[in-house]
């Protein structure tokens, strides 16, 4: 993240993502540029995207400053809650 960097930050030169698509911050050309260096300084951590482990913009572990941990894993359907059991609870109750 240094301004002498000869690179894109994000990309590595390669003018592509990890998606082998377009990196949109040097529009492919690889170039350093303000940019992706201030992406990089100020991102959220993306590991949701990955493995729920490690960051794939910054490549460190996850660094979330919330207490909302998304290591937590939320099954969907059930209105937020683990099971079908606890989800018809709620529903009961919400009907009473």
């Amino acid at each position: 993240m240094s301004e002498s960097s000869d690179s894109c930050v994000l990309c590595n030169g390669l003018g592509k993502n990890q998606f082998n698509e377009t990196c949109t911050y040097c529009n492919g050309t690889g170039e350093p540029n303000n940019l992706a260096e201030e992406y990089l300084r100020n991102h959220i951590c993306q590991c949701i995207v990955w493995d729920k482990k490690f960051c794939p913009v910054c490549k460190k572990e996850c660094h979330h400053d919330t207490s909302l941990s998304p290591k937590q894993k939320i099954e969907p359907g059930y209105g937020g809650l683990a099971s079908p059991k606890s989800y018809r609870e709620v529903e009961a109750t919400l009907v009473m």
